[in-house]
């Protein structure tokens, strides 16, 4: 007949195995890896002048997938990892000047970028879609002609 202590050591080395092997079972895979993706770019003008400052965000109202990124001096934003699926997309202006404005002026932008209007700048009213699918991984948009 087996030691009681023995006993007792060998379950808690068994258990101590079985938690150690299903939390590395589970933090092998992310949620949504298993999904097809691509890496995107979008380009975007304001009436054909690119828009050189500002933030793009992406965002799958169903899956609640998203990306996003900063805009180039050439008005293109590159979003790599983005699943397949419809997105709704956000144009928000570049972040403002850290520096505090004079008592009663207004902050201004960073970069001297065409302005982005304010329809564009939230998700609930901004026009702007896209579908990113095996085939299309380039996408433009002009502001002032959308929506």
């Amino acid at each position: 007949m087996k030691d009681p202590l023995m006993k007792y050591q060998s379950l808690k080395l068994t258990l101590s195995l079985v938690l150690s092997l299903t939390v590395l079972i589970g933090c092998s895979h992310t949620p949504g890896s298993d999904k097809p993706r691509r890496d995107i770019s979008i380009t975007v003008t304001l009436g054909g002048t690119p828009v050189t400052a500002g933030l793009v965000n992406l965002e799958n109202p169903q899956t609640g997938e998203g990306g996003g990124g900063s805009l180039t001096e050439e008005g293109i934003v590159s979003i790599p990892n983005v699943a397949l699926g419809k997105y709704s997309v956000t144009i928000l202006p570049p972040e403002m000047d850290p520096v505090p404005p004079e008592p009663g002026q207004a902050a201004a932008p960073r970069k001297d970028s065409p302005a982005i209007p304010a329809k564009f700048r939230d998700s609930q009213s901004s026009p702007l879609e896209l579908e990113v699918k095996e085939d299309a991984s380039e996408f433009s948009f002009d502001l002032k002609d959308a929506g």
